[in-house]
């Protein structure tokens, strides 16, 4: 960890020698990573970002990921038993979502500010299939906004980044270890006086490594002849087992 650091900060010192005057580059930040790998044993990732801003200022951080695809469901009850009701599908949201800022974004950024940049989970696009009727679509964008939230993909925290000596940042985030595979994104804000005066765009990869990379790889792209191996590696198993358990008797 610490020899992530310290090449963060190497590179981070490069870009300042770059750049001849702030007035030119007010925000500069570094990913810990730009490449996190999924083997059997992840259990999740440290997440890490340096940077350097030009003075006395508050900073947000939006990690956005992949957009997924969502089924859900309501239950209903009829009599005493409680059965599944409506389901529908939700498209275009991103996988996961963290902000991440100096304090509070509401304290930060106004309300139309936060808005324009998309600094809150309540704006989350989220698209509802079948179509229904407006007020009944903004029902299940808010009830997934909440969902996410729980479980903890969706969340704000106000605590993460750390400023030294009104110069240099460090953010800290834990993915979590059911991350979704793909490209994500890190957008940084620099904010005085309530006025966004830098941003900086960057991203990093998650994909799958080893063995279930391998796997990934051979059910998406020759998918017929992943399924019959399948089924055949089962069939066998079960003779195999069959056998077994006959010798035993």
């Amino acid at each position: 960890m610490m020899r992530q650091v310290l090449r963060c900060l190497l590179v981070l010192a490069a870009w300042m020698l770059q750049v001849s005057s702030w007035a030119d580059e007010t925000l500069v930040v570094v990913p810990g990573e730009s490449q996190i790998d999924i083997t059997t044993d992840f259990v999740g990732s440290e997440l890490k970002a340096i940077g350097a801003i030009s003075g006395p200022g508050d900073v947000i951080i939006k990690v956005t990921g992949p957009p997924q695809e969502a089924m859900l469901s309501r239950k209903v009850k009829v009599g005493p038993f409680w059965v599944e009701g409506d389901t529908v599908t939700a498209t275009g949201a991103p996988s996961l979502l963290f902000l991440c800022a100096t304090a509070p974004i509401a304290s930060i950024l106004a309300q139309g500010e936060r808005e324009h940049y998309g600094m809150l989970t309540e704006g989350v696009p989220v698209h509802i299939e079948p179509q229904l009727q407006a007020y009944a679509a903004e029902n299940w964008r808010e009830a997934y906004i909440r969902l996410m939230a729980k479980k903890g993909y969706y969340h704000e925290d106000d605590r993460a980044i750390r400023v030294f000596g009104d110069r240099l940042f460090m953010a800290e985030m834990r993915l979590p270890g059911d991350v979704q595979i793909g490209t994500y994104s890190v957008e940084t804000l620099l904010v005085k006086s309530g006025k966004v005066v830098g941003r900086n765009v960057g991203s990093f990869r998650v994909r799958l490594a080893g063995i279930e990379r391998w796997v990934w790889n051979a059910a998406h792209e020759h998918a017929w002849l992943f399924g019959s191996l399948f089924t055949l590696t089962a069939v066998l198993l079960g003779f195999a087992l069959n056998a077994i358990t006959y010798r035993k008797r």
